[in-house]
């Protein structure tokens, strides 16, 4: 299955979980960089991968970077649905 469409500032969620996700970019291979609150302590951008049914971490280990300012702020805030 393809991976659904999204846009910048769009929140999706992540893995079988559930565990909300801003999309913060879009690469050229369909990857997207992905802002989460992780244990609700950091605001953390990673890469995700669509997998055919769900978006999953493009790395299984710790592989993040710690948000700062407006996309920090926006992750904590999390989503208005």
């Amino acid at each position: 299955m393809n991976a659904p469409q999204v846009q910048k500032g769009e929140w999706i969620r992540l893995g079988s979980n559930g565990l909300d996700g801003l999309v913060l970019d879009i690469h050229n291979d369909g990857s997207l960089g992905v802002g989460y609150y992780q244990n609700q302590l950091k605001a953390i951008k990673e890469d995700v991968v669509w997998d055919g049914s769900h978006w999953q971490f493009s790395n299984s280990g710790p592989n993040g970077s710690y948000l700062r300012g407006a996309e920090e702020a926006m992750v904590k805030r999390g989503p208005r649905f």
